[in-house]
């Protein structure tokens, strides 16, 4: 048995994968007898393979057919990859999937991670034959699967002690005021970067919420109605079902959960992401989807006046900083086009008014 993370589908073995699917359950007899693995695929800090294994004649008959596995690369030196976010991906397979009683990601049959080395691995079902992202054939007329997803996500750990035991902690000031002192820094410097494209508006815009964030995070130290999020969930980050509603709805790239307000995902996937035309049509229904879903799944004490003002407030502090972050942490280049997007939500949903409060 492997101890230390695999970083290329060669170290998948048949007495490896047999080992571990008989850990997990899913193999009660027979053994794997051979791997077969696709070329992998390479990105940023990993690389991919999908994996079909074949199993002896009296092996189970409902064991997965097909792999999917991920490992970081190892032609990276230690420091070129954010082993941060690694290690969070890691942790939420290995001890926050298993606390769900209605998991929303891909089922996870291995996940390791070494931070001598800083390899890991994930080794997950392959529904790449039963699912699809929005980018692919199929996609999605409308996102009410992943509304409803991150609805059932947020409603398991709202106001859970496991966001203390488990999550790393409610958000408190020390965390928020490094967040954003951080967050001024880097947004200044994102405006002197931009100069005269940047339009004076914006830039008045940009001056104004940073003067506010201390106020506007008094929300965050409630103490209530708080919950764990993907913190990444734009549509592309789903696996939606081939076959309308045949099968559940899957997120993946599980990096950047944390806890805070739900409606931080909310914010995310629609005011940063739709352009204003579809986002003006779909933004109000899909939060009352979302709001009701809460409901239904035991939430309680919290109004729909509550969930709205809520969202404005992540509008603010998540909108119109995502190309800041991506400009100052990953070094893509600056995008105005997502500016306008967040600007332009901002404006419309009237969420100044929250910066008055």
């Amino acid at each position: 048995m492997i101890k230390s993370p695999i970083v290329r589908a060669e170290e998948v073995t048949p007495a490896w994968l047999t080992a571990v699917l008989y850990e997990q359950e899913v193999l009660h007899q027979g053994a794997v007898i051979q791997v077969t693995a696709s070329q992998p695929y390479t990105g940023f800090a990993s690389r991919t393979w999908r994996l079909q294994p074949v199993y002896s004649s009296d092996a189970s008959t409902d064991v997965p057919r097909m792999l999917f596995l991920k490992c970081s690369r190892a032609d990276l030196v230690p420091g070129e990859r954010d082993t941060n976010k690694v290690r969070r991906e890691i942790d939420y397979y290995q001890r926050l999937a298993p606390l769900m009683s209605n998991v929303p990601s891909v089922p996870c049959y291995a996940a390791s991670y070494d931070a001598h080395s800083e390899t890991s691995h994930l080794l997950l079902l392959d529904v790449s034959e039963t699912h699809t992202t929005c980018s692919g054939a199929g996609h999605p007329t409308n996102p009410q699967n992943a509304v409803r997803v991150l609805a059932r996500l947020h409603a398991f750990w709202w106001d859970s002690p496991l966001l203390e035991s488990h999550v790393g902690g409610l958000p408190t000031r020390e965390r928020l005021e490094r967040n954003w002192t951080d967050g001024a820094r880097r947004t200044e410097a994102f405006v002197e970067m931009l100069g005269d494209r940047l339009c004076r508006r914006w830039r008045d815009t940009y001056a104004r919420v940073l003067r506010s964030l201390p106020h506007l995070y008094r929300r965050h130290l409630s103490g209530q109605d708080l919950t764990l999020v993907h913190g990444d969930a734009h549509l592309s980050n789903f696996l939606f079902p081939r076959t309308e509603n045949v099968g559940e709805t899957f997120l993946v790239d599980w990096q950047f959960w944390h806890a805070t307000l739900g409606s931080t995902d909310l914010a995310f996937m629609i005011a940063a992401k739709w352009e204003p035309e579809i986002r003006r049509h779909r933004e109000r229904p899909l939060l009352r989807l979302y709001y009701d879903t809460l409901l239904e799944q035991g939430v309680s004490g919290y109004s729909w006046d509550q969930c709205w003002d809520d969202y404005r407030l992540s509008v603010i502090l998540v909108s119109i900083f995502i190309p800041v972050w991506q400009w100052s942490l990953f070094g893509w280049r600056a995008d105005l086009r997502a500016v306008q997007r967040g600007m332009r939500a901002l404006d419309e949903l009237g969420c100044a008014e929250l910066l008055d409060a």
